[in-house]
């Protein structure tokens, strides 16, 4: 038979400085809360942290649900609101996706019964 072996004093001296940790955050309410967001808000709020002399991402998000929170209900309304940026199609990126539907039609020739309808008629009437 295997003998269980015994942890090490390291290992308890480990064990008893997560349990003291553990009843100093329940004492003090301390609760882990995760917060996933998209990598693409990572250099906008690094930017915003060095601005106002942020250093420690919890902080922020800390603030912002106390501010939230402490706010009455048509400011909470507005601070959460989606903000979206507004998303305009250039000259180029349109001439780029023409020619892939239009390269998508030359590769994959339509059926018969497939309406298809010449965008740049439509523009010249809209004009």
């Amino acid at each position: 038979m295997a003998e269980e072996q015994q942890p090490t004093a390291e290992a308890l001296k480990q064990r008893r400085k997560r349990e003291k940790a553990a009843a100093r955050a329940a004492a003090l309410g301390i609760e882990k809360f995760t917060v996933e967001v998209a990598g693409v808000f990572k250099a906008d709020l690094k930017r915003v942290m060095k601005a106002h002399g942020i250093d420690n991402q919890q902080d922020v998000h800390q603030r912002l649900l106390m501010n939230l929170i402490a706010a009455d209900f048509e400011d909470q309304a507005k601070m959460l609101h989606q903000v979206t940026t507004p998303f305009v199609v250039t000259e180029k990126v349109s001439r780029i996706i023409r020619a892939a539907g239009l390269k998508s039609l030359a590769d994959d020739l339509p059926e018969p019964e497939d309406e298809i309808i010449d965008g740049s008629a439509m523009v010249l009437a809209a004009q």
